[in-house]
């Protein structure tokens, strides 16, 4: 992959390999990239396919707790290397802040394996994973109470199984990443060893 820059209006200035996809538009809810995507696209095909399994929250929980161990967040089989296991190797995320103009690189933790972008409190289910955070940990981290309508998405990662189990019971809230206006998330490949 070559250098390139993006702009704003969707344009690049730099060698851009033929392999590179850019996808432009708008999300509602959240995004997902990783082990989260893979167990949402999932449910998503058997509530498609089966509409009447995954008829209420109980149902859909299981359905979806289902999804999680049969795609391999407790059990991988790079469990022996836990830096195979995550993003960082494959993809870039970078952001803008509300109030700047430049664009940041934000590494992503060698232990996260599913980064969400999140416009809303809810997510699987009525889950805030963000979580209600103290405003003395807002201020170090240079966050702001997360608002549905304040124009930010909140960036977090779930590092594996039992984090995210413990994450949707809502004992910890997840691996808090960034609070953007804007973020780009370029894929690398699988530069793995």
């Amino acid at each position: 992959l070559g250098e390139c820059t993006f702009y704003d209006d969707g344009t690049a200035e730099g060698e851009l390999s033929e392999t590179v996809c850019c996808f432009d538009g708008v999300f509602y809810n959240y995004f997902s990239i990783g082990m989260d995507a893979q167990v949402a696209y999932g449910f998503h095909q058997l509530r498609d396919e089966k509409p009447f399994l995954a008829s209420g929250p109980l149902s859909n929980k299981l359905i979806y707790a289902g999804y999680t161990c049969k795609q391999g967040w407790f059990f991988t089989q790079c469990i022996s290397d836990p830096e195979l296991r995550g993003l960082t190797n494959i993809i870039r995320l970078s952001i803008k802040k509300m109030d700047s103009s430049e664009w940041e690189h934000i590494p992503v933790p060698s232990s996260v394996r599913a980064i969400v972008a999140l416009n809303l409190h809810n997510y699987a289910s009525g889950r805030n994973p963000w979580g209600n955070l103290k405003p003395e940990y807002l201020e170090k981290k240079g966050f702001v109470e997360a608002q549905s309508d304040d124009g930010l998405l909140e960036i977090f990662g779930l590092k594996q199984g039992w984090h995210a189990s413990l994450v949707m019971v809502e004992l910890i809230s997840a691996k808090h990443i960034a609070q953007v206006f804007v973020y780009t998330i370029i894929r690398l490949g699988s530069r793995m060893k």
